[in-house]
């Protein structure tokens, strides 16, 4: 052999070609293309010229016989590239007899290749898919190459499914006759198991296994269609959990996930075969109740999902509670496509909230029309700010004992362009529930400051401004740094401002709002707390916290002086009612007979009529 035949590996290229019991093996060998030849019956491998890579014009000299040692170099390195090759190599004779079984053919299917050489197809493998071996080799073997689609198989020694597909081709020898069949096996397990993990995740929700919101519409679809040929009721449950922004903000979002996944767990576990529970959102859940008898079911499901997410949850050593509200809509009474019946759940799910959470609604036309004016709220209320509708207005807070004006107490308005203004009473809680509450309240607390600040530049006393804190407000990582900010922008002193929270929010999280007042008042705020006696809490409880000022709400002077178990209170709207305060040693005083809520202009005459009352006093 010339020295340019030297065999070089790292110029090997695989094919394969059987002839009757031989497998041809080319590589590439210098400048020629060489096959070996190997004898699987036993006979001498030989070293055969197929074709030279270049033609040559020149006469080419008798290639030598092949050493013996060449050539068993040839034969092992052909028999290590079958042995290790990343497919299925399978060689069968005329009589369907296996001849070849290479080592990926042994972890394919457990069987190993002394377990099958030499005996028939059928005897080891009878089937591939729903298709007999046997006929797919009686195919080749007429001179047919036969392509097979994707099967599934047990993978050997587990109970795990697997998937192959497979080519049969003919071989042919020297004379142009079908001498045996060489098959060819891919694994397309990893493929497959890849391709069904990437269509899992985008039809589940990743955190707790649940359908998402794309595979629930799909199930709500095909619910509503068997439902229109059964002439049966299907319902939608819309659940949202209560306060869960306060568990993730205050113990962590690692908790905050595994109270989910709690509560997916309950969900699962309360409904039907057949229903579908979806996470559709952060803390919200959708579920699909089909074949109902009755619309009331759905009412029956839903309490007993309350029930269930009610019941105490222990996660890492600590005892959690939580409700949830739920709103109810049924088909075909309250929507008959997907999208309607999910957006009245949603909307009568708010309303539960609204009525006291922990409960369920049932969607209903007049609360559809509800829905829709809120809705109509709602985009309002993303355009108001940039359309510069909000206003402040600011009502004085009285020393009972001198009564001058000591404080005012910030007052958001909203100036519809077509309801005209609007008090926060008919707007806030939409506010609240959507987010926006955050960015106005941030934009009050800058626009009082700045205005105590304008007052101080005229010429007025120093007095305090009191602004309230939404219970979103306060929950949020950055209240204080906030905060600091606006009074620094305002160049006005911590002491100046007085920050009200109302007893509810308080008493939401004992633990944080103990945790927040602390930060606040050592920036030197004033604390308050609004409302106070229209929650559930004790004075033992606030004595806990650093507060300045309790707000008693105004319900609770309205039988005064009568009632003297009411006589804990710093508002007053009647001169009875200011001369039963003073008597009991109230300082300081803040309702309607002393001064309406009014805009910056008009707080101002009073502040002046009030310094020129003083002036002429002395």
């Amino acid at each position: 052999m010339p020295a340019e035949v030297v065999i070089s590996a790292a110029l090997v290229v695989l094919a394969i070609a059987i002839s009757a019991a031989l497998v041809a093996v080319c590589i590439v060998v210098g400048s020629a293309f060489v096959s070996i030849t190997l004898a699987l019956t036993g006979r001498t491998p030989q070293l055969i010229p197929m074709r030279e890579r270049r033609p040559s014009r020149e006469p080419r000299e008798a290639e030598p016989a092949p050493t013996p040692e060449s050539v068993r170099h040839d034969s092992d390195l052909a028999t290590d590239i079958m042995s290790n090759a990343a497919e299925g190599i399978v060689v069968y004779d005329r009589e369907m007899r296996c001849q070849v079984w290479n080592r990926f053919m042994e972890e394919l299917t457990g069987l190993r290749a002394e377990e099958v050489l030499g005996k028939r197809a059928g005897d080891f493998f009878p089937v591939f898919g729903e298709q007999p071996i046997d006929e797919i080799l009686a195919r080749v073997l007429s001179g047919e190459t036969v392509s097979l689609s994707e099967t599934s198989y047990m993978i050997p020694g587990t109970d795990r499914q697997g998937w192959i597909t497979a080519s049969y081709r003919p071989q042919f020898d020297s004379k142009g006759n079908v001498s045996g069949v060489i098959g060819k096996i891919l694994d397309l397990t990893d493929r497959k198991r890849a391709e069904q993990q990437m269509e899992y995740q985008s039809y589940h929700d990743s955190l707790t296994g649940l359908a998402n919101r794309r595979l629930f519409q799909e199930h709500l679809t095909l619910a509503l269609a068997l439902a229109q040929r059964k002439r049966r009721p299907v319902a939608v449950l819309f659940l949202d959990l209560d306060n869960f922004k306060v568990v993730n903000d205050s113990l962590g979002h690692t908790l905050g996930d595994s109270l989910l996944r709690e509560i997916a767990t309950r969900l699962k576990g309360s409904v039907r075969e057949g229903d579908v529970v979806a996470r559709v959102g952060g803390d919200e859940f959708t579920i699909v109740l089909q074949e109902l008898e009755k619309k009331e079911d759905a009412a029956s499901m839903a309490q007993r999902v309350l029930r269930l997410i009610a019941e105490p949850i222990d996660i890492d050593g600590q005892r959690l509670y939580i409700t949830a509200s739920v709103g109810i809509t049924v088909y075909p009474d309250d929507g008959e496509d997907a999208e309607t019946l999910l957006k009245n759940a949603d909307n009568a799910m708010y309303r539960a909230k609204a009525v006291g959470r922990n409960c369920y609604e049932m969607s209903t036309q007049e609360l559809s029309r509800s829905m829709q004016e809120r809705l109509t709220l709602e985009s309002g209320l993303h355009q108001a700010m940039e359309r510069n509708e909000f206003e402040v207005y600011y009502q004085p807070q009285i020393d009972i004992r001198t009564m001058r004006i000591v404080g005012m107490e910030a007052l958001l308005r909203w100036r519809h362009p077509e309801r005209g203004l609007m008090s926060p009473g008919s707007f806030l809680s939409v506010a609240e529930e959507r987010g926006f509450i955050v960015l106005i309240g941030d934009w009050v607390l800058r626009t009082a400051l700045q205005q105590a600040r304008a007052f101080r530049d005229l010429g007025f006393p120093d007095f305090r401004v009191a602004v309230n804190l939404s219970a979103r407000q306060f929950r949020e990582l950055s209240l204080v740094e906030n905060i600091e900010s606006a009074i620094k922008q305002a160049r006005i002193e911590p002491e100046c401002l007085e920050l009200e929270i109302t007893e509810s929010v308080a008493m939401e999280n004992v633990d944080l709002t103990f945790k927040v007042l602390e930060r606040l008042r050592r920036t030197g705020i004033s604390i308050a707390i609004d409302d106070f006696g229209m929650g559930h809490s004790s004075l033992s409880y606030l004595k806990r916290f650093p507060i300045d000022c309790l707000k008693i709400d105004r319900n609770f002077v309205e039988d005064l002086p009568d009632r003297f178990e009411d006589a804990a209170i710093v508002r007053s709207e009647t001169k009875p009612q200011l001369d039963f305060l003073k008597e009991h040693g109230c300082r300081e005083v803040q309702g309607f007979y002393f001064g309406f809520p009014v805009p910056a202009p008009q707080f101002q005459e009073t502040l002046s009529q009030t310094r020129l009352g003083n002036e002429k006093s002395h």
